[in-house]
C-alpha cells in the first residue's frame, strides 16, 4: 500500500490526464476501426457462420451486436499491446525486434479470440471442463486462415492509420481526408513559440547521442500541452510550436496553463533529469495570435503548413525572452483578448521594435501566482 501511495504521489494529476486521454482515444479508435473491419470482412467474404458459431460465446443471434462484442474484446486487447510497446519501450529496445514481437502480437490475439471462443457458450467455462473445451477447438481451414490473413493485415492498416493520425494531427485529419487542405483557407490562431535554455552549452555538455536522449524525454512530457487543448504544429531541435485555435486557446487561458504545466512536469521529474543528465532543463516561450493561411505542401514529401506573418511575431518575441529576462511574453494584441487572468500575473514590458518589423509591437510577462 505504501509502494502505491509513493507511486501516486511521483504522477501529477496532469500526467494521469494524459495517460487516461491517451488510452481513451486508443480504445475508442480501436473500438470504431475493428467494428467497421469486421462488417468489411463479413461483406467481402459473406462469411456470417464464422462469427456466430465461433465466436459467439453469449449466444447472440443477431450478427451485429456478435460483431461488438468481438469487437471489443479485440480493443482490448489491441490497447493493452499498445500500453507494452510505448514509445518509452521502443526506444530502449531494437526496433526490428519491437515490430517482430508486435507483428507476432497482433497474429497471436486472432488465436486468443479462437481459443477463447471455442465453439463453446460462456457456461462451459464455469464447469472446470478444460479437456472438453480443448476438444471444441475449431479445425484450420480455409476460412479460418483466410480470417487470420485477413485480421493480420487489419491490423497493420490499423497501426498505419494511426500513424498517420500522429504525423498530421488530429485537428487536420478530418480536412486532410476530405482533401480540405488542397486549397489554402484563413484560420485566426494562437502561435506558441517553446524553447530550451542554453541548448548550445548543454548539447555540447551531453554530446549528441545523450542530447538527442534529452529531447526525446523533454518532447514526451510536451505532451502535457494536449490537456489544454494545444496542438504541436512543429518540433524545431530542442524547441516547439504549439498552436490553438481561438476558442480553446482562451477557454480558460489555457495557452497559459499549458506553458506552465509544462515546466511544472520538467520540475516534478527533476530527479530523474539530474540522474541521467546531471540537469534540469529550462524553458522560454512566447506567444502571438493573429491569422494565418493552413494549406497542404510539397509534392514527394507532403505537409501541413501554416503561413502568415503571426508565426514569424511569436518566434520574435520569443527570442526577447533573454533579453528582458523573461520565462514567458506575450504580445499586446494577445493579451487584449485574453479574460482576466486569476492565475496569472501580467505586467507590460513596453513597445519593443522587433526584428523585422516595422511597427512595434507591446510585450507583456506573464507569470504564474503561487
Amino acid at each position: 500500500m505504501t509502494a502505491f501511495f509513493i507511486f501516486a504521489a511521483m504522477i501529477s494529476a496532469d500526467k494521469l490526464t494524459i495517460r487516461i486521454n491517451k488510452f481513451n482515444r486508443t480504445l475508442f479508435f480501436h473500438l470504431v476501426y475493428w467494428y467497421l473491419a469486421l462488417l468489411f470482412y463479413t461483406f467481402i467474404t459473406g462469411e456470417q457462420q464464422i462469427f456466430k458459431v465461433h465466436f459467439n460465446l453469449l449466444e447472440i443471434k443477431n450478427i451485429y451486436v456478435v460483431l461488438l462484442f468481438l469487437t471489443i474484446a479485440i480493443s482490448l486487447l489491441f490497447s493493452f499491446i499498445d500500453f507494452i510497446f510505448n514509445d518509452r519501450v521502443m526506444r530502449f529496445f531494437p526496433i526490428r525486434l519491437m515490430i517482430f514481437l508486435r507483428s507476432v502480437l497482433y497474429l497471436a490475439s486472432a488465436f486468443i479470440l479462437i481459443l477463447i471462443a471455442a465453439r463453446s457458450p460462456l457456461t462451459i467455462y464455469t464447469e472446470w471442463n478444460y479437456k472438453e473445451i480443448l476438444k471444441l477447438l475449431p479445425d484450420m481451414d480455409i476460412y479460418f486462415i483466410r480470417f487470420l490473413g485477413f485480421f493480420y493485415v487489419a491490423g497493420f492498416f490499423n497501426n498505419f492509420i494511426r500513424g498517420t493520425i500522429k504525423k498530421v494531427g488530429k485537428g487536420n485529419i478530418r480536412n486532410w481526408l476530405l482533401g480540405m487542405m488542397n486549397k489554402p483557407r484563413e484560420e485566426e490562431r494562437i502561435f506558441m513559440f517553446l524553447d530550451m535554455k542554453s541548448s548550445t552549452t548543454i548539447a555540447e555538455k551531453l554530446e549528441h547521442k545523450k542530447f538527442s536522449h534529452l529531447v526525446q524525454d523533454i518532447f514526451n512530457d510536451l505532451a502535457v500541452v494536449d490537456n489544454y487543448g494545444g496542438e504541436i504544429y512543429q518540433y524545431l531541435g530542442d524547441g516547439a510550436i504549439i498552436s490553438w485555435n481561438l476558442k480553446k486557446g482562451l477557454k480558460h487561458n489555457n495557452f497559459m496553463h499549458a506553458f506552465y504545466a509544462f515546466t511544472h512536469t520538467i520540475n516534478r521529474r527533476s530527479r530523474y533529469y539530474n540522474r541521467k543528465y546531471n540537469l534540469i532543463p529550462k524553458f522560454k516561450a512566447g506567444a502571438h495570435v493573429g491569422k494565418v493561411m493552413v494549406l497542404q505542401v510539397g509534392q514527394i514529401r507532403r505537409d501541413i503548413s501554416y503561413n502568415g506573418d503571426t508565426i514569424n511575431t511569436a518566434a520574435r518575441i520569443e527570442s526577447m525572452c533573454n533579453e528582458y529576462k523573461q520565462n514567458f511574453l506575450i504580445s499586446g494584441d494577445l493579451y487584449q483578448i485574453i479574460k482576466a487572468p486569476k492565475e496569472f500575473n501580467c505586467k507590460e514590458v513596453g513597445d519593443i521594435k522587433l526584428k523585422g518589423k516595422r511597427k512595434s509591437t507591446s510585450l507583456y510577462q506573464v507569470k504564474q501566482i503561487r
